[in-house]
């Protein structure tokens, strides 16, 4: 245990040194040896990789370089390798500031296959006289031939690392992202993220080198970095290429990038492997075209194919589980009513890695995923439940009340299942918004496809409304907060004057939905 805890130390103590110098490359050097005598040899590659490339010291590079050609000769099995695929862009000045920033950031990638679309002759003929990379054309190919051709033109067994179009690699990018993948076998793919759309540049090397200093400072070694998310939120993705060849790459369906790399990750779900989110993976991004149909057409896609909506039931609530405040090795056993495909849920596990995490879902499509990460029910809440009494610590309910035919009974049948002084967690939309008020002062009460007005919404609250069912179903309410979205001008006029009219406060029309936390 005192072994463990000294190790522990050491990482930290390293960890805070990369955060101060993250250039240093005995920084690196140090990690290597640490992960190695933890018997994490693929990490410890990844880490002497890195030092060597930063390393400036004639003597210590050979030192370093000598200590990787060990390990790939002793354990080749530990020293996984990668190659970078990189789509082409139309312009040339972005294409040259694209490929030298990544050239420069590859370490020792096996190679880099540009994907050339054709779209302009001019980068056509600029990128066949370059060295250190690959061109294949893939004009007229489907993405999903595009790339089961580029990755032909790698080594066997090496890793992928997909750069979105227009995506250039920045500084510790490529071995945090490796570094992420190895964490443990759990995890088939790791996303980077990346900076908000640049649209409209005509001068790129400038924006891509103050973007490797942002990433200088930010991209650092550390798992707390690293959270994990049911789809892909960034187009750069590195895959394991044992996943990446079980799934056989991306599917035909797909037209986009974008969506081909989410139902990837869906394809892992499958596999039990989880994509994650590196935050300390910073990638730069340069977008030239705002608008492609194709994206339209490929989420219509997914959702014929996994029966599940992309823009609705692929994200967790932090908001609402910023009210679980336990200690992060708390034993917790939390039920997700109306969890989705189970976002919620992994954030929980991130967070809480000692939890007991169960789901209720009525949803096929979502249910069919969330299942395959946690014991998920496919049913109704408003009907009894297979769980032994007293056995949570919380029950959530994200935007679930406001569905059901009788909410108030729900919340009474839930206390059987609640631990004494278990707690219940409820987002519940707010019917006093000024958008709905506004509209209702004008005749106005038009179901939406979502928002406070949901078709599927059966029930509607206030503020005041809410407390009293959950003082009545039996509950001590500790908190109610509230989440808010932008409010116009004019809506700000009209809440003066509906203030002015009323006992109401300006709160009770610019609360969107209220966050409730009840104990029992």
């Amino acid at each position: 245990m005192n072994d463990q805890v000294e190790a522990l130390h050491e990482l930290k103590a390293l960890l805070e040194e990369a955060g101060k110098d993250s250039r240093n490359f005995k920084i690196y050097d140090k990690l290597g040896e640490y992960y190695k005598k933890e018997g994490n040899l693929k990490r410890a590659y990844f880490c002497f990789v890195h030092s060597f490339y930063l390393c400036e010291d004639k003597e210590e590079a050979s030192r370093l370089s000598s200590i990787i050609e060990a390990m790939k000769k002793d354990s080749p099995e530990d020293t996984p390798q990668v190659s970078l695929l990189l789509p082409s862009v139309p312009e040339l000045a972005q294409m040259k500031a694209i490929l030298a920033a990544t050239l420069a950031l590859k370490e020792d990638s096996n190679h880099v296959v540009i994907l050339d679309w054709e779209e302009s002759k001019e980068v056509t003929d600029w990128l066949l006289g370059e060295k250190e990379i690959t061109v294949l054309s893939v004009k007229g190919l489907t993405l999903h031939n595009a790339y089961e051709k580029a990755v032909k033109l790698t080594g066997e067994a090496d890793d992928l690392m997909i750069l979105d179009k227009g995506s250039a690699l920045l500084a510790h990018a490529l071995f945090l992202l490796r570094m992420s993948l190895y964490r443990d076998d759990e995890i088939g793919a790791v996303n980077a993220v990346t900076n908000g759309p640049a649209y409209g540049l005509t001068e790129f090397e400038t924006p891509i080198r103050r973007a490797d200093g942002y990433a200088i400072e930010h991209n650092l070694p550390g798992d707390d970095n690293m959270a994990p998310a049911l789809v892909p939120s960034c187009g750069s993705i590195l895959v394991n290429r044992k996943c990446w060849d079980e799934v056989k790459g991306f599917h035909p369906s797909f037209l986009t990038l974008e969506v081909a790399e989410k139902d990837l990750s869906f394809q892992l779900i499958s596999l039990k492997k989880l994509t994650f989110i590196c935050h300390h993976g910073y990638v730069y991004t340069i977008v030239q075209n705002q608008n492609n149909p194709a994206r339209l057409l490929d989420f219509n896609h997914f959702y014929d194919r996994w029966n599940v909506r992309l823009n609705y039931s692929m994200f967790s609530r932090p908001d609402i589980l910023a009210l679980i405040t336990d200690p992060a090795d708390t034993p917790l056993r939390v039920l997700d009513v109306g969890c989705a495909c189970g976002a919620s849920l992994l954030a929980i596990k991130n967070k809480y890695p000692l939890a007991e995490l169960h789901g209720i879902e009525l949803d096929p499509g979502s249910w069919s995923i969330a299942s395959k990460l946690f014991p998920v029910t496919q049913g109704n809440v408003e009907q009894d439940l297979d769980y032994p009494g007293e056995y949570f610590d919380y029950i959530i309910f994200g935007d679930v009340l406001e569905h059901l035919n009788q909410p108030e009974a729900v919340l009474v049948n839930m206390k059987r299942y609640l631990k004494p002084g278990g707690m219940i967690l409820a987002s519940i939309p707010n019917i006093m918004h000024i958008s709905v008020i506004g509209d209702l002062l004008n005749g106005a009460f038009t179901y939406q496809d979502s928002g406070i007005l949901d078709r599927t919404h059966l029930r509607f609250f206030t503020k005041a409304e809410i407390i009293k069912m959950f003082s009545r179903a039996g509950y001590e309410i500790l908190d109610v907060g509230n989440t808010r979205v932008w409010v116009s001008d004019d809506q700000l006029r009209l809440i003066e004057k509906l203030c002015a009219l009323s006992t109401s406060q300006t709160d009770a029309f610019t609360a969107y939905q209220y966050l409730v936390k009840a104990k029992k």
